[in-house]
């Protein structure tokens, strides 16, 4: 049993937050990151129209297999979803990619004056350039922060999603998430989420409610 073995709670918060203003997904080109059973990409794709929605997981564990085999026995149930992919998406990745570009600056300090190659200005590698080079309008996820490295990589993957060699790139995403659930990761990953440049508002339910869960809009600034 792994963590996206199961259908949690945020999930089912998120999707009928989206239900309550289906605006924000119609039409939209989707993003799901830690997709687990494809619960809520499954349900945004059947009754929300995104013109296209892509859900993600990482290969190692064989999440992605059991991922796909999921939505597939879903279609084979008779659940519509034409618009609905899925795809690798190792936050590991991001890391990877900065390691590759320090790597490549250092080696062409000499010759161009140690040109900087991170952040936005990266230059994507690998599997990574097709999540990155897509024109997402809506990043979605639940519940993604329950361990140390989650809570520094998501910042990160963030970081790249939602910015762009422009600067701004328009892209919101939702995220439902168990507030103190773990002691001190909702505090560092707030803050990694400023040290990356993105704001966040909570969406639901309102900071004098009881606090039990957070959808978090997080925009490039």
């Amino acid at each position: 049993q792994t963590t996206g073995g199961h259908v949690w709670a945020a999930a089912e918060v998120l999707l009928d937050f989206f239900r309550a203003a289906p605006g924000l997904v119609a039409g939209r080109c989707v993003l799901e990151l830690g997709a687990g059973t494809g619960y809520l990409g499954m349900h945004l794709a059947r009754d929300l129209s995104p013109s296209r929605i892509v859900l993600t997981e990482m290969e190692q564990g064989n999440a992605l297999g059991w991922l796909t085999r999921n939505v597939e026995a879903n279609r084979r149930a008779g659940v519509p979803l034409p618009r609905l992919e899925t795809a690798a998406l190792d936050w590991r990745w991001v890391e990877e990619e900065e390691l590759g570009a320090e790597a490549e600056g250092s080696a062409s300090g000499k010759a161009d004056g140690g040109r900087e190659g991170g952040g936005c200005e990266a230059a994507a590698r690998g599997p990574f350039v097709a999540i990155l080079s897509e024109a997402w309008e809506l990043v979605v996820g639940s519940d993604l922060v329950y361990n140390e490295a989650g809570m520094a990589m998501l910042p990160r993957l963030l970081g790249r999603l939602l910015c762009s060699r422009g600067g701004a790139r328009g892209v919101s995403m939702y995220y439902a998430h168990t507030l103190n659930r773990y002691e001190f990761y909702d505090r560092d990953f707030f803050a990694a989420l400023e040290a990356q440049g993105l704001s966040y508002v909570q969406a639901w339910p309102q900071p004098e409610g009881d606090g039990g869960g957070l959808g978090a809009e997080g925009a490039f600034s």
